[in-house]
């Protein structure tokens, strides 16, 4: 069946559209257009963002776009879901140890208000749906990260669905969202990558909807005080998580959700990972950092593509 693609950038991120039907370009632009909406809301990169002034102004209700109101609704769920494991509040912690520009975009900074800074606090973030503001306690800052590519992968499927098309898949950065009717009889075919700083696919799988997501302690690295570091920080600690995972990839009920069960996947550590996967009844799977591969009992046949993992 004829399918239209559309490959970009967004949040920082490679960009993959496809809806299964021909000539969908009209619906394929408006996502496109939402997606790049979202970011200039959602980036903490870009000074006048919803989550930038938010942050500036901690202690005081900021008026917010709708949308915003949805992510930081969001956030508050899936820190409540992963019992705090998924933090959103982690963005002071980040910024000292030296992730603090772009990646893509190294004339783009977070800058905070001078301290002193707090993490954790979710459950005191004010959300107001009617007067469209959000307040977020005094000394917090807050940072979508992965959880903003998983809630904008879905809001695009949903707004392509609406559009009329027969079925579509968002992918941001590798990690993807699909709903609707496949190009395929057996689902939409997916392949899942390291999320290394080259990605390479590491296996294939078929799904018929939902969310999938990898969080990983190779990506997004850099050097600081002579120190190697990476994004994955401990809410428990505050500090860099020491997981001997490398990588792990959750298949859940949407974007967000595989996001925030993939972080908090990927702190358990080794001998955990498994154990907390089946306790939020979630299918998935994770790479040592020995190549040795985990996975939940029902991914049994996975098909690897990577013969470097075990």
């Amino acid at each position: 069946m004829a399918v239209t693609e559309h490959r970009g950038t967004v949040m920082a991120c490679r960009l993959h559209i496809i809806v299964n039907q021909p000539e969908a370009g009209v619906a394929v632009d408006r996502a496109i257009g939402l997606l790049h909406r979202l970011e200039s809301l959602w980036s903490r990169f870009l000074p006048d963002s919803d989550i930038t002034r938010i942050n500036n102004d901690a202690g005081t209700p900021v008026a917010v776009a709708p949308q915003t109101i949805a992510l930081v609704e969001i956030m508050r769920e899936a820190w409540d879901l992963t019992q705090g494991r998924y933090d959103p509040t982690l963005l002071p912690i980040l910024v000292a140890i030296g992730y603090a520009t772009s990646k893509l975009d190294p004339t783009m900074s977070t800058v905070l208000p001078s301290g002193p800074h707090r993490i954790g606090h979710v459950d005191e973030i004010a959300v107001d749906p009617h007067r469209l503001t959000v307040t977020i306690p005094t000394g917090v800052a807050l940072d979508p990260g992965g959880i903003g590519k998983g809630l904008a992968a879905d809001m695009a499927v949903a707004l392509l669905l609406e559009c009329g098309v027969d079925g579509a898949l968002v992918s941001i950065g590798g990690d993807l969202t699909v709903a609707g009717t496949a190009p395929e009889p057996d689902g939409w075919r997916i392949n899942i990558e390291r999320a290394d700083p080259d990605p390479t696919p590491l296996c294939r799988a078929m799904i018929d909807h939902g969310g999938v997501a990898t969080s990983s302690t190779r990506s997004r690295r850099w050097e600081s005080d002579g120190r190697h570091r990476h994004h994955a920080i401990d809410p428990a600690t505050g500090a860099q998580s020491d997981t001997d995972l490398a990588t792990v990839t959750v298949f859940a009920a949407n974007g967000w959700r595989a996001e925030a069960f993939a972080t908090g996947a990927l702190l358990a550590g080794s001998e955990a990972v498994i154990a907390y996967l089946d306790s939020h009844r979630l299918s998935g799977f994770a790479i040592t950092s020995d190549g040795h591969i985990l996975r939940t009992d029902d991914l049994a046949d996975l098909e690897l593509i990577d013969a470097g993992a075990r």
